[in-house]
């Protein structure tokens, strides 16, 4: 008898607990999906998606409503930093048809991380986004 009531309240007792958790997202909103299928972040006016092949990085520059904007009228620069190394290098980004691209030897590392020092003309301060790299072979 005491066996099929601490049954009976553990199936309530998780029931409630289900219910609880139902119907919202502790995470907050959905994110947004990136365009090129890289991986994306924003600051205040600007989405930056970061698209890594091998060695190859591509950049593209979006507004809120994600639609490619001119990196030109941007001041953006990039540092990667390789694990367990503590000082950043800078790595050059080139301007090739509204897209910032760049190469970067991971050096055998399986991940790094990317750097992005971006100043929109909207805005009086640079933010940094960070990304976590993981070249794929």
């Amino acid at each position: 008898m005491k066996k099929n009531i601490l049954l009976m309240a553990s199936v309530l007792l998780l029931g409630f607990a289900v219910q609880s958790h139902e119907g919202h997202d502790h995470n907050g909103p959905a994110g947004v999906q990136a365009p090129k299928g890289g991986i994306i972040k924003g600051n205040e006016d600007t989405y930056v998606e970061v698209v890594s092949r091998g060695k190859d990085l591509k950049v593209y520059l979006y507004d809120k409503d994600l639609k490619p904007v001119d990196p030109k009228s941007y001041n953006v620069s990039a540092k990667v930093q390789l694990p367990k190394v503590k000082k950043a290098e800078d790595l050059a980004l080139t301007l090739k048809d509204n897209v910032l691209e760049a190469t970067y030897d991971a050096k055998k590392a399986h991940r790094y991380t990317l750097h992005l020092s971006l100043k929109s003309p909207k805005e009086e301060h640079a933010d940094t986004l960070k990304y976590t790299i993981e070249p794929k072979k």
